[in-house]
């Protein structure tokens, strides 16, 4: 596999990843927040009240919360794999920006 491919792919999943943590983030936010008793204050018009939510998808607000934990620790191991197949190029930037002469007028 090139090295083309794998950021390719590195940066593909690393954004699918990314959007389950907006999505899962989302849910926890306004369709299950915390200390609402079930009540999500997306639903029923925004109101918060009349529709007594405590699962979506048969998942709970702590599961949710789970599958967000994990996805942000595979965002962070994604990142690092990023790093590291980027390190040349991270080290050539740091050392141009660094060794750059003053200009004198």
């Amino acid at each position: 596999m090139s090295r083309n491919t794998a950021n390719f792919i590195l940066d593909l999943v690393s954004f699918l990843n990314l959007l389950g943590l907006v999505f899962t983030g989302y849910i926890m936010k306004y369709v299950l927040p915390p200390g609402t008793g079930g009540t999500g204050s997306i639903l029923n018009g925004g109101s918060g009240r009349g529709i007594r939510v405590k699962e979506l998808w048969s998942m709970t607000r702590h599961e949710w919360g789970d599958i967000h934990f994990y996805l942000a620790i595979v965002f962070i191991a994604l990142m690092i794999i990023h790093i590291i197949l980027h390190w040349k190029w991270i080290n050539y930037y740091v050392k141009s920006v660094f060794n750059e002469q003053p200009s004198s007028n």
